[in-house]
């Protein structure tokens, strides 16, 4: 009896064109420089002006799953969860009273004449603000932009935004990023950040 060999060779293709097509994709792809920048590994991988713990007074954060729970909440802070997943970690910010007091920051080793993108999520956290955050980012010392966070309010969570940032490396060879909050208001002024990540545009072009 002949034995149809066909499929066997048509699964074999399909398998080597979907392994192709996967690799070109991890190709494509750019690695994350940041270290933690969804925060599941804790309160680690960053460096902070800010205090770290309660989270009752200004210039404090955080690391946890749901700011509504983080020590010293206040009672209107949302009952949010995560960005990446809706149960990780995030990094819960009370704004503090120094502009120039960063929140987050890392160092990083960049290949000179590249150009990068550094983008993050951020929500504001209170039910009712008066007064909203405004980020800043800066890359060694060079401010790329700034951003307010919307208010939302909803008890199942605040709105997550994406920002993000194009940067050209130059001669540089490392690449010092920060996140300032520029509200110096010690009421409401509150927010968490998620998901920070820096890493090679997809168009290196000059």
């Amino acid at each position: 009896m002949k034995v149809d060999r066909l499929p066997a060779a048509i699964s074999t293709i399909a398998i080597l064109l979907l392994s192709t097509a996967t690799l070109t994709a991890l190709a494509d792809s750019s690695q994350n420089l940041v270290v933690n920048g969804d925060f599941e590994n804790g309160n680690t991988g960053f460096t902070s002006a800010y205090t770290y713990g309660n989270v009752s007074g200004p210039g404090a954060y955080f690391v946890g799953k749901n700011p509504s729970q983080a020590p010293g909440a206040f009672g209107d802070w949302c009952n949010c969860g995560d960005h990446t997943s809706g149960t990780g970690n995030m990094m819960i910010v009370n704004g503090g009273n120094s502009a120039s007091s960063v929140v987050w920051e890392e160092s990083v080793t960049v290949t000179p004449s590249t150009n990068y993108v550094f983008s993050y999520w951020g929500a504001e956290v209170d039910h009712d603000s008066n007064s909203l955050p405004h980020l800043q980012v800066k890359i060694n010392g060079q401010t790329l932009g700034s951003s307010l966070l919307p208010e939302h309010s909803p008890d199942n969570g605040g709105r997550w935004e994406n920002y993000s940032f194009k940067w050209k490396s130059g001669s540089a060879k490392s690449a010092q990023l920060a996140i300032f909050d520029l509200n110096t208001d010690s009421a409401w002024n509150d927010f968490m950040l998620d998901d920070i990540s820096f890493s090679q545009a997809k168009s290196n072009a000059q």
